[in-house]
C-alpha cells in the first residue's frame, strides 16, 4: 500500500472515531471537496469542518469502506461503499461511491466524490 492509501486510512479513521482535528490534519488548508458533480466546491478547512459536524450529527453506525484503488503520482482513486443509518429516521442509507483525490505534500488538497444516491436498506 502507498504513502497516498495510507494518508486516506489515517483520515478515515479519524472520522470512524468522530476526531475532526485529526481527520482535518489529513487535509492541506486550502483543501477543495467537491462533495457531489453538482455542488459547489467546500473551500478550506473551516468549510469542510462544517460540513462535517453538520453530516456527523445527522447519523450513526457508519461505515466507510474501500474496495478497490490505484495510486499514480499524488493521485489517489478510490471506489466502495459509505453505509450509515439516519438518526431521524433509523433508516439504513448505502452509497456506493468513487472518489478522486489528489495530494500536496503528503495531505489531501482535493477531493471529488461520484455516488449513487436513494439506496436504503429497512432501518
Amino acid at each position: 500500500m502507498g504513502a497516498l492509501m495510507n494518508c486516506l486510512q489515517k483520515a478515515m479513521s479519524a472520522a470512524d472515531r468522530r476526531d475532526i482535528a485529526g481527520y482535518l490534519d489529513c487535509l492541506t488548508d486550502d483543501i477543495e471537496y467537491k462533495l457531489h458533480v453538482n455542488a459547489r466546491p467546500l473551500n478550506g478547512k473551516a468549510w469542510v469542518e462544517r460540513f462535517l459536524r453538520k453530516y456527523w450529527d445527522t447519523m450513526t453506525d457508519t461505515v466507510w469502506r474501500i474496495d478497490r484503488f490505484a495510486e499514480n503520482g499524488d493521485i489517489l482513486m478510490v471506489e466502495g461503499i459509505e453505509e450509515y443509518t439516519v438518526k431521524a429516521t433509523g433508516q439504513r442509507v448505502l452509497h456506493p461511491y468513487m472518489g478522486i483525490l489528489e495530494f500536496r505534500d503528503g495531505r489531501i488538497a482535493k477531493m471529488r466524490d461520484y455516488f449513487e444516491m436513494g439506496e436504503t436498506k429497512a432501518g
